[in-house]
């Protein structure tokens, strides 16, 4: 009896050990699936010809999802094919509504897009080609994308061809080729049927392939390219420029003045009268979207005029109209003036300023502008140096400091170490010289004139409006060499017109110099800076940003590839080859 319970026993501890071992859990630890899936089978298969169904099947070696496949998947040429897809297991069907062109090579980049169900590893095999035809098509384009003006990597920049006698446009249309840059800036659109076509590129940030004229930026191949052989090579230079067509909104009284509204920004104009003699005074106005004109006319009757105005990229617009101005109890706007270099800023004895106003300045007096050095010393500002600007709402002058009622910044220096050498000789020698000097001998010692005072009296500028302005002034104070940097620069180039920049890190213009070959950009804080050079490749005294529409590419930019950095009583120096 003892015996088969033992037996008993036995078999039960050995059925649970054994049900034990057989239980499923849940493994841990191990390595962690890396491996993406791998493209096992396919229908057609991968660089197929003379393919003439409507669906794609990819097999791969384990289970598959796909993510966002509608968004990342790339099919070129373009087609107006719906599609929808399935995913069983490890296979993904797409299936398209319409059949493919005939004599068609058709590429399949899946990007992104199919993952495995585990870990989300995409596909390397993320690209599938077929033809409709006996052949392969075998010409592509390749290339690198930067923002012309940062050198920067832009996302979301579809690169397209379109097809050159088609009417289809980058504005109303989609490319029949097309690609996404990838992270370094780098495209490349292969399989491409032999032809000729139009290079574009733009963000396409709402993926509807359609350049939105006055928000995206946008770069282009002002030639048309011929893909007959090989591999094409081209590079192109991003540029954000508001390419909606030029046109005024309105033209009407505003209050007291008379205002010319355009529907987008007014880059210069010119107004002539019409059948009389007036001077019109008018300046831009209304963040530069409007030509304001100013009542100064003698009757209340109407004149006649002539305007034209560019815009950013120089497209011309020219009209003729009729102003006249109407009774108003609305006030003028106050007049508004700034001042550069800003107060509290730090100068030289000699210093470059200007003034931007709101409004026309039509006279000025020359009395009620000085430098005040301090409450006894002041010299008259002159206006020998004055130069006013087209709209007469900007001026620039020179100011250059009277050195017979200023000391220099190193005789100060002497002077107050000088006395205070003496200071510490006349203390008693077993005393401690820190502790030693009095109130009143503190008071004795020099002291450096920190600056001075730019001055603007009450009228000192009078306006279109008949107003005058109020009393003002900037203080400065003046530079210490040693607390700045210099950077000397040597251009070499066979450019004869370009305009050097020295940007901070944001790309904010610090200073800038016009076709020097040696010069030193002086007085530079201490910190980190870009060199950007503007090409004026043409030789007319200005840069041009290009214009698409009429087939005009941007004039060339060079960055600096280095950071310059600028250190307190440093002096460094480069060389600028462009």
């Amino acid at each position: 009896m003892i015996k088969y319970f033992l037996n008993i026993t036995y078999i039960i501890a050995s059925y649970l050990l054994i049900t034990s071992c057989a239980s499923p859990s849940t493994p841990t630890g191990g390595p962690r699936d890396t491996i993406p899936p791998v493209l096992i089978n396919s229908i057609p298969f991968n660089q197929s010809l003379n393919y003439k169904g409507k669906s794609i099947t990819l097999e791969f070696d384990e289970r598959i999802t796909t993510d966002k496949i509608k968004d990342q998947l790339i099919i070129t040429p373009l087609t107006a094919s719906e599609y929808e897809y399935t995913i069983k297991k490890n296979a993904l069907k797409i299936t398209f509504e319409e059949p493919f062109s005939d004599s068609t090579t058709y590429s399949l980049n899946f990007r992104e897009s199919i993952q495995d169900i585990t870990e989300g590893n995409p596909t390397d095999d993320n690209k599938f080609t077929f033809s409709t035809g006996s052949y392969i098509d075998s010409m592509s384009i390749t290339g690198y994308v930067k923002e012309l003006l940062t050198y920067d990597t832009l996302e979301n920049v579809i690169i397209g061809l379109y097809r050159a006698q088609d009417t289809i446009t980058i504005f109303d249309g989609s490319p029949y080729y097309f690609t996404e840059i990838q992270e370094d800036g780098s495209y490349l659109i292969e399989n491409i049927k032999n032809g000729k076509y139009l290079l574009y590129a733009f963000i396409d940030a709402n993926k509807n392939l359609q350049l939105e004229t006055n928000k995206e930026a946008h770069a282009f191949s002002k030639d048309t390219i011929l893909l007959d052989t090989g591999r094409y090579t081209k590079n192109l230079d991003l540029i954000h420029l508001d390419l909606t067509e030029f046109k005024v909104m309105t033209a009407l009284a505003s209050g007291k003045y008379f205002d010319i509204n355009f529907n987008k920004y007014i880059y210069d104009y010119d107004i002539l009268p019409i059948n009389n003699d007036h001077i019109f005074v008018s300046n831009k106005a209304k963040e530069n979207k409007s030509i304001r004109i100013y009542n100064n006319f003698a009757a209340a009757d109407s004149l006649q005029l002539a305007f034209a105005a560019t815009d950013s990229i120089n497209s011309l617009l020219t009209d003729t109209l009729y102003v006249q101005f109407s009774d108003s109890r609305r006030k003028p706007d106050d007049l508004l003036i700034d001042v550069a270099p800003k107060t509290r800023s730090s100068i030289n004895p000699d210093f470059h300023v200007e003034i931007n106003f709101n409004k026309p300045i039509v006279s000025y007096n020359l009395d009620s502008i000085f430098v005040r050095y301090d409450t006894t010393k002041i010299s008259q500002v002159s206006d020998t140096t004055f130069q006013w600007f087209k709209y007469r709402d900007r001026l620039s002058f020179e100011v250059s400091i009277d050195r017979t009622l200023i000391d220099t910044i190193e005789a100060q220096k002497k002077r107050i170490a000088e006395a205070k050498k003496d200071s510490v000789q006349n203390l008693p020698k077993d005393d401690n010289p820190k502790q030693q000097i009095s109130t009143k001998e503190k008071k004795s010692t020099p002291k450096m004139n920190q600056g001075l005072q730019l001055y603007f009296g009450q009228g000192a500028f009078y306006s279109a409006d008949n107003d005058t302005s109020t009393s003002f002034g900037n203080s400065y104070k003046f530079i210490d060499p040693t607390d700045f940097g210099i950077q000397d620069i040597e251009v070499s180039t066979n450019y004869k017109s370009y305009n050097i920049q020295l940007l901070k890190e944001n790309f904010e213009i610090v200073q800038e110099k016009s076709n020097e070959k040696t010069f030193s950009l002086t007085n530079l804080e201490p910190g980190k800076y870009k060199i950007r050079v503007l090409i004026d490749a043409n030789n007319d005294g200005v840069w041009s940003p290009g214009n698409m529409h009429e087939q005009i590419e941007p004039e060339p930019v060079y960055i600096y590839p280095d950071v310059i950095v600028i250190r307190a009583d440093w002096q460094t120096s480069l060389t600028l080859s462009f």
